[in-house]
């Protein structure tokens, strides 16, 4: 072997360790997704009959002939299917809405498909998916809470500069609309909200804070949290810490 080949191989190494030759995710089309299975007879196209909002994640669902099979806030004043903070909360019946139009009918199998095929399906859409399995339903199947802590923090771990704009947004909305929450997702949200100053990037910061309020505001580094969101720079801040402030 020629030195010139020998350094060849030593750089390939060197380059493919460091993770620089990862390849940049690119959205998959329709198509190419519908080649990944992910059990349950869905594959990763399925997840493209989802409609997912940057504000309410999953807003519809619908069938090969486009008939509608979800629609999240049918009946409500705040309007079916619009991309609203409004129509973000998730409620345990709605979990079984979607997981029903899905037909999922094993939910831990498909998280777990869900995170080994995160790469290979549009990010944004399972992102959306997994927000919801992670939430308790009514008469659909619990995520097992080791699984669903391996959940959460994936989702927590969506929030870093690598991931795209539309990837970040879906992960602080799933958080967001969790029913309770905890001191790694609150020092999450804190990190995301100093690193991101687009408003419109963070806005869904302002619901995670509003809907776990009373929550936050009894943990033991609350003060610390005020002078973090103080602190951050960000648009936002300035009405977090008057939610914050309501009600103590």
């Amino acid at each position: 072997m020629s030195t010139k080949s020998f350094l060849t191989i030593v750089y390939l190494t060197v380059f493919a360790m460091t993770g620089l030759a990862e390849a940049q995710y690119q959205k998959p089309t329709v198509e190419q997704a519908s080649r990944v299975s992910l059990g349950q007879a869905l594959n990763g196209g399925d997840l493209e009959r989802m409609k997912v909002g940057h504000q309410a994640g999953i807003l519809k669902i619908l069938n090969d002939n486009d008939e509608v099979l979800f629609l999240k806030g049918a009946g409500t004043a705040a309007g079916a299917g619009v991309d609203s903070r409004e129509l973000a909360p998730l409620n345990p019946a709605d979990r079984d809405k979607i997981l029903m139009a899905l037909k999922i009918s094993d939910p831990n199998a498909m998280a777990r498909s869900l995170l080994n095929n995160y790469n290979r399906v549009s990010r944004e859409h399972a992102l959306a998916l997994l927000g919801v399995l992670a939430y308790p339903g009514e008469d659909t199947t619990q995520l097992k809470p080791h699984l669903r802590e391996e959940v959460l923090q994936f989702i927590r771990g969506r929030l870093q500069p690598r991931e795209d704009d539309k990837v970040r947004r879906q992960a602080v909305v799933a958080l967001a609309v969790q029913p309770q929450t905890d001191a790694q997702m609150v020092q999450a949200m804190l990190n995301f909200l100093r690193r991101d100053q687009n408003a419109w990037n963070t806005f869904g910061v302002v619901q995670f804070f509003e809907n776990h309020r009373e929550q936050i505001q009894k943990m033991p580094d609350f003060q610390a949290y005020l002078i973090q969101i103080e602190k951050s720079g960000s648009p936002h801040s300035e009405q977090i810490t008057s939610l914050l402030g309501e009600n103590r």
